[in-house]
């Protein structure tokens, strides 16, 4: 069972995001940014300065302002993208805590559990789930290229399930606007963690979604 609000459901089928929900970026995400940085030959902000700036949406260029390096403007986000899947990044995500523990007690329900996610690399994809653990709960792994967002992510769950998933029996779960974008087109209800990509005051601003604190907290909703 699910609670959204007041609203009591059974759910067997369960959208799940990678990074947030399952995955912990921060490291990975501030190590590129570093590198970038520091190869150009400019001082990075703190980590924990960066991933808050980054939880609440600063835009690349008032990042690159608070090292003096507008310079970087237009070739940062092209370094970004060939280092942010490289293997000595994806190395550096780690396992939410407690996300183990919820997709196996998941398992054991015999829930459905479908990875849809946002990455440019499918083998390092793949590579990085078996890795971490997390491959051999996920009945299917969906990926979209990132700049098919929300409609993308929707669109290639169609793909595999040839019609709208029913929403009294499914739910998604992510942690970014994509994911309430993706779910809210498809007519489920949304949970998005606030351990993710985005901080629960940027969340809080999307409709009809439920913040929860992490996975567990979701778990914590089903029975």
């Amino acid at each position: 069972m699910v609670f959204l609000g007041n609203t009591l459901k059974t759910v067997d089928t369960i959208f799940l995001d990678l990074d947030g929900p399952l995955l912990d970026g921060a490291q990975r995400h501030y190590s590129c940014y570093r590198t970038i940085m520091e190869d150009a030959g400019f001082e990075p902000i703190a980590s924990e300065r960066y991933w808050q700036l980054k939880r609440d949406m600063i835009n690349r260029r008032e990042l690159l302002a608070l090292s003096g390096a507008d310079v970087l403007y237009e070739q940062f986000l092209e370094r970004w993208l060939s280092l942010i899947e490289s293997p000595e990044a994806l190395a550096l995500d780690i396992v939410q805590p407690g996300a183990l523990e919820c997709l196996c007690n998941w398992k054991l329900q015999g829930k459905r559990m479908i990875l849809v996610t946002l990455r440019k690399d499918a083998a390092a994809l793949q590579a990085q789930l078996q890795s971490k653990g997390l491959s051999s709960y996920l009945d299917d792994v969906l990926v979209c290229p990132h700049e098919s967002g929300g409609a993308g992510k929707a669109q290639a769950l169609l793909g595999l399930l040839g019609e709208r998933p029913d929403p009294l029996r499914s739910v998604w779960v992510g942690d970014t606007e994509v994911d309430a974008q993706a779910a809210r087109s498809l007519g489920l209800d949304v949970y998005l963690v606030e351990n993710g990509l985005r901080s629960r005051s940027i969340l809080e601003r999307l409709d009809c979604t439920c913040v929860v604190e992490s996975i567990v907290a979701f778990s914590a909703c089903i029975d």
